[in-house]
């Protein structure tokens, strides 16, 4: 519900026109304002917390997938470091030899 009085959404308290500037470049895309109205009205039945939970899900999953795979293959992640550590050192020499 847009209270129309005061410029500001009564739901959510965005400004009414603080998103022109991004209409007008999707219509310059060739967006028309039909297309903007449904994407509208599709992104307000989103559940962002939905959306949260499971990429904290994946996060986490991936932190314990990480941990197995250093466990099994310490090798591969000493080389690894290795790797990352040569590398910032050059980095460094390259970036202090162009002073």
């Amino acid at each position: 519900m847009k209270n129309h009085g005061t410029g500001v959404c009564a739901s959510c308290g965005q400004p009414l026109d603080g998103n022109r500037g991004i209409e007008q470049l999707l219509a310059k895309l060739g967006i028309s304002d039909d297309m903007i109205a449904n994407l509208r009205t599709s992104m307000e039945n989103i559940d962002i917390d939905e959306y949260l939970d499971t990429a904290r899900h994946y996060l986490k999953s991936g932190r314990k997938k990480a941990r197995s795979l250093a466990k099994k293959n310490p090798g591969k992640v000493a080389a690894g470091a290795a790797v990352l550590a040569i590398g910032a050192g050059l980095l460094i020499s390259a970036l202090n030899n162009r002073e």
